[in-house]
């Protein structure tokens, strides 16, 4: 049977996209397994060394797990280049010394004990040999001892139980506080700081007498979001006496350099989704001032320049800076702001210097160690991935996208490394989870959002912070509350619509990808909007928002944060409405889902329902992958390159051409090793 003229030219069409697909292949899912990332920078004491931790995945030759972590030093004076010092993620200076440390188990250690070594010679020593083991630790600034937090042990009855063989998890009881305790180095005493509280971070007062003490009231994850609140510790008088009655969600801080005064981190409120506005507390119970609460950005990190001054990472959008910050004016210095180069979410000072080092990332490459002057001038110090010297990248750039209703939508748009002007492409628009959340110029390839991958493959990408994001205030940030797929979600149709007008992409071939608010939008787009997308991929979604609800760990979160504090009983009807399961029979649109099937977030029966639904309604292409013993969010590296793979394949196989009607892919992957 002859193929008729329309049938042919869609073929010769088909065929030509492919071949410039192959011609222009960019960067491939092994290089980027391969990528390595800087996450964690550190100046020494006397600013003569710099420590950075580096992340890679596991190959495949090695045993299957998390990604590893590398902790490197070199001299600032180049002197020499770069050298390991061990396997640690977290680490830190001991003070006055030229000691680096970090949390180690090594064989005969029955938990985890600091190591440290100095820089300028010597052998590994192990300083501590903390009972309980240590988690978290900060050196207390007098070099002489740590804070550190530790697990509770198991009551007796529980010890010898579990010794028995049982296992079993009573639902919200089945916890034990996670306490601070101080070790001092030259007696090897350990001394426990707090009790009845779970300790979630801590900060080391420079007069080492005291310390700011996030804690929440149970070793729980939805305490742990929004009912931490901040203490202060002595070491000397009361335990424990509240430093401030922050509202909601709280992040980092610093203190002053006298202790008198606590910058920190938190809500605007406890309906606000991040922690993201600055206030600064004096000790003794005095009220925190908040300063500038309206600023229409998000704060990240905060250190102290001087009694006077302080200063903070914003970020602006997809932007960000250094803005010195004046707590007596309780104002931001706007105008004495230092934009960076990179996108960055935390810096490092240098004691006594105007100079500060950071890791930061750029549309071209994965967080690198950067040196910032006094100038705000970056110099960029490593070079941690150089094969992506020989690799294609799509370009990367700032769009702003029209909203229906005027409200202007910030995002950063790859596009296709064969990119000519006057060509559509298919698109794949990234949702980020959430929704508290935003997407940074830096960059934004990753396992799950594979961003340059699928720009080497002919697609442009679209990263958008959408209303509900975080970066441009809290008004934005709560601007979906109570309306969840509702305005958020036309400002994904509404850059498909431009875009379209632009005469950059073919409106029939729209793709969508996510993790969990993401992986949410992912499955709505699918379901609710099945007449504008042709694939999708959703990762860790919530499907129905009662039993979402219902079956969560943040249950407090989602009532507090994102449903007008209305529990599900009150607004059933409503959250059926937006539940992408109510919609499952009129899917169209090729739907993977995937996800952990250990997943204490979203429970593993979200994704099971909305595949079982679309599979009793509809003849649309579906698939359900489940991963054994992740969460939320793949861990191991081969289930990483499980759903890079896969979901790559997924939006080749349905918008290279129109496959709303073409069978599911094929079930087997080809894993080629990297």
């Amino acid at each position: 049977m002859r193929p008729s003229p329309t049938h042919a030219v869609r073929l010769v069409a088909i065929t030509l996209a492919l071949g410039c697909v192959l011609a222009a292949q960019g960067l491939t899912p092994q290089q980027l397994m391969r990528l390595r990332t800087v996450a964690a920078v550190a100046p020494s004491p006397d600013g003569r060394w710099l420590a950075y931790a580096v992340m890679r995945e596991r190959s495949l030759d090695e045993a299957p797990g998390p990604a590893l972590s590398d902790l490197l030093v070199m001299p600032l004076d180049g002197s020499a280049a770069a050298r390991r010092v061990a396997s640690a993620a977290a680490f830190a200076w001991r003070p006055q010394s030229s000691v680096l440390s970090w949390v180690a188990r090594r064989d005969g250690d029955p938990a985890p004990q600091l190591y440290g070594i100095d820089v300028t010679g010597g052998d590994e020593q192990r300083l501590t040999t903390a009972p309980n083991g240590i988690a978290a630790f900060q050196w207390r600034p007098d070099g002489k001892a740590i804070a550190y937090t530790a697990l509770d042990p198991a009551s007796e009855l529980r010890a010898a139980n579990e010794k028995l063989g049982f296992r079993q998890q009573v639902v919200d009881e089945d916890w034990r506080h996670v306490s601070l305790w101080q070790w001092e180095i030259a007696t090897a005493r350990a001394t426990r700081l707090t009790s009845g509280m779970t300790v979630q971070a801590f900060v080391w007062s420079p007069t080492s007498t005291h310390l700011a003490v996030a804690a929440s009231p149970r070793n729980l994850t939805d305490d742990a979001y929004v009912f931490t609140r901040l203490w202060e510790v002595a070491l000397d008088g009361p335990r424990a006496t509240k430093l401030a009655e922050n509202p909601g969600k709280l992040g980092g801080g610093a203190w002053s350099p006298s202790g008198r005064r606590f910058a920190y981190i938190g809500a605007a409120d406890r309906n606000d989704p991040h922690a993201g506005m600055l206030s600064v507390v004096e000790r003794g119970g005095r009220e925190p001032v908040a300063i500038d609460h309206a600023l229409k950005g998000a704060v990240t990190h905060v250190e102290w320049q001087n009694e006077e001054r302080l200063l903070a990472m914003v970020s602006f959008g997809v932007r960000t800076a250094l803005v010195p910050v004046a707590p007596d004016e309780a104002r931001f210095l706007r105008h004495e702001a230092k934009p960076l180069p990179c996108a960055a979410t935390t810096f490092a000072p240098f004691r006594d210097e105007g100079r500060i080092a950071l890791a930061g990332s750029t549309g071209a490459h994965p967080s690198e160690v950067f040196l910032v002057d006094e100038t705000g001038a970056a110099r960029r110090l490593t070079q941690s991935n150089p094969e992506l010297d020989g690799v294609a990248l799509g370009k990367q750039e700032l769009v702003l996208v029209r909203a229906r209703d005027g409200l202007a939508i910030e995002g950063l748009r790859i596009l296709p490394t064969s990119h000519r002007d006057g060509e559509r492409h298919p698109l794949v628009i990234v949702a980020h989870g959430g929704p508290e959340a935003h997407y940074q110029d830096g960059w934004l390839t990753r396992y799950s959002e594979p961003g340059q991958v699928l720009a080497g493959r002919g697609f442009v990408v679209w990263y958008p912070n959408y209303r509900a994001s975080t970066g441009y205030g809290v008004a934005f940030a709560k601007a979906d509350h109570g309306d969840p797929m509702g305005r958020e979600f036309e400002d994904h149709l509404d850059a498909i619509a431009q875009f379209e007008r632009e005469g950059l992409i073919d409106p029939t071939r729209v793709g969508i990808v996510g993790g969990s608010y993401g992986g949410y939008t992912a499955a709505w787009a699918a379901t609710r909007h099945s007449d504008r997308f042709a694939a999708a991929v959703s990762f860790v979604p919530f499907v129905d928002l009662r039993t979402k609800w219902l079956t969560t760990d943040i249950q407090n979160e989602f009532y507090l944060v994102h449903y007008q504090e209305k529990w599900p009983h009150e607004q059933s009807g409503f959250l059926a409405d937006r539940s992408p399961l109510s919609w499952a029979p009129q899917c169209r649109t090729p739907l993977l889902l995937c996800g952990g099937d250990a997943d204490p977030r979203v429970h593993p029966s979200q994704p099971f329902m909305l595949y079982r639904a679309v599979q009793a309604a509809t003849d649309t292409p579906c698939r359900y992958v489940r991963y054994p013993g992740e969460g939320h969010g793949n861990r191991s590296n081969v289930y990483r390159y499980d759903l890079l793979l896969r979901g790559v394949q997924w939006l080749e196989h349905y918008l290279v051409a129109d496959g709303r009607t073409r069978e599911l892919p094929p079930l087997d992957l080809e894993c080629p090793r990297y």
